[in-house]
């Protein structure tokens, strides 16, 4: 009898540590969890508004004058539209990024604003005057066409001497003529009134980074928040039923929060806008409100 007594408790005893190990194990992974949605949240939350109607040139600084502004409003326009590009681009000035690394900052414009769906390409160029900075984003589904390499040589050519001369508005548009008109000579398409003689002819090895750039920052918060999923998954089956309800609960509400604040999908902005040229600018609809392919490449550095 005392034998079975003491079966019994033994047998209780290792439940409960079993339970009280799941406990934890699910708290830990709780924790990990949240900083994972904090982590998305921060990275696809743009640090400024995009303006309405939207426009693709988005001078806060005021570094760029109104003519260049238009024309370049224009032919980025235009260029979202034509399907044979299938890219949209951009172009931010600020005075500072507030500290946070220009890299970041223009990603998470990037994925804010939603330029450039996952099957679109999308380049962003980010100038911040007073830190005197400036990094080109480009999305997975450029870079073959532009890889790092070749957008830092760019900048290095067409973007930096003239920013050291202060002279803003022809080096962010000289930048942006050649961009363009690479891509139009590596897949075929043409603009009304593309000046041929931006294209960049150089060739820069994909793997050749310069100095000062850098290329995708880690891992994305998604496989990290996936990841963190199937983990609490298999230990709730392991855990016999412990602890899969409260999993199950625990998740919905961080997910649901996590899609609240974090606006991954960037929308609100409008598809197709029947976008003609000409001035104005007033009836094009905005970025395609994608940005998931945009992972950080590209290139930047400082003047």
């Amino acid at each position: 009898m005392s034998s079975a007594i003491a079966n019994f408790n033994s047998s209780m005893t290792r439940s409960f540590i079993r339970r009280e190990f799941i406990i934890k194990i699910n708290i830990a992974f709780a924790y990990l969890l949240l900083f994972a949605t904090a982590l998305l949240a921060q990275t696809t939350q743009s640090p400024i508004q995009q303006p309405n109607p939207p426009k693709p040139v988005v001078d806060l600084a005021n570094v760029i004058d109104d003519a260049t502004e238009e024309r370049l409003n224009n032919v980025l326009m235009n260029l979202s539209e034509n399907k044979q590009a299938n890219v949209e681009m951009g172009v931010v000035t600020v005075s500072t990024t507030g500290g946070q690394a220009i890299e970041d900052y223009s990603l998470a414009i990037m994925r804010g604003w939603g330029i450039g769906l996952r099957d679109k390409g999308g380049l962003l160029l980010v100038v911040a005057v007073n830190d005197r900075k400036y990094f080109t984003q480009v999305s997975r589904h450029l870079e073959g066409d532009l890889p790092d390499g070749l957008v830092g040589q760019i900048q290095r050519e067409r973007l930096v001497p003239l920013l050291k001369q202060n002279n803003y508005s022809q080096a962010i548009y000289d930048t942006m003529m050649t961009y363009i008109a690479t891509l139009a000579q590596k897949r075929g398409f043409t603009v009304e009134g593309l000046d041929q003689k931006y294209a960049h002819n150089g060739s820069v090895n994909d793997n050749q980074r310069p100095r000062g750039t850098s290329g995708r920052s880690g891992i994305s918060p998604c496989i990290v928040i996936i990841i963190i999923i199937i983990i609490f998954i298999l230990l709730s089956r392991r855990g016999r039923g412990g602890g899969g309800c409260f999993n199950v609960l625990l998740l919905n509400a961080l997910l649901n929060s996590g899609r609240g604040s974090s606006g991954w999908t960037g929308g609100g902005f409008g598809g197709g806008s029947g976008w003609g040229g000409g001035g104005g600018g007033s009836s094009w609809g905005g970025f395609s409100g994608g940005g998931g392919d945009a992972g950080g490449g590209g290139a930047g550095g400082s003047w």
